[in-house]
């Protein structure tokens, strides 16, 4: 797979959950760096965001949902944390598979459209992305099927498989 540039275009799945509020690439990022860390402060200092920004942003999802995504406990002596909730987990789960099945829906468009970028067939198809997706730091394999048990299979034994899935049948 080739390194993308600025002028790739890169699918991202962005979910209106509601008027004004929705999750996308930048809010899974921010889950996924909080349930590592366990910290909001800590989560947006790896994100290169200011902290009110990541606790505005916990805060419209924790708001969104039925019942919060993200438990904090105020700083102190002992100092704070944030936690994910089991929904948490749960709909970052959900969205990051959702997002491997729409890139994976659109790879031939996105190869096809790739190829009529000045930029040559070196671009990334969306079925590199999704595995891109599935690979990044806390996807932990999230494409697999949600009942199977995580693992470390490598980033491109996991292209080669995908790749195998996605070819048309011999013969």
């Amino acid at each position: 797979m080739s390194v993308p540039n600025d002028t790739t275009p890169r699918p991202k799945v962005r979910l209106e959950i509601k008027q004004g509020t929705a999750i996308g690439p930048g809010k899974a990022r921010l889950l996924e760096a909080m349930a590592r860390t366990g910290s909001i402060s800590a989560a947006a200092r790896e994100l290169d965001m200011s902290y009110r920004r990541a606790w505005l942003l916990a805060s419209s999802l924790n708001q969104a949902f039925k019942s919060p995504l993200i438990e904090a406990s105020k700083g102190g002596s002992g100092g704070g944390g944030a936690l994910l909730t089991p929904l948490g987990y749960e709909v970052l789960r959900r969205y990051r598979r959702m997002e491997y099945r729409a890139l994976r829906a659109i790879e031939s468009d996105m190869r096809a459209f790739n190829a009529l970028l000045r930029a040559g067939d070196d671009d990334p198809s969306a079925l590199d992305v999704a595995a891109d997706v599935a690979d990044a730091p806390g996807g932990d394999g999230l494409a697999r099927d949600m009942d199977q048990p995580l693992g470390a299979e490598t980033v491109s034994a996991k292209r080669s498989r995908l790749r195998k899935a996605a070819a048309p049948p011999k013969g």
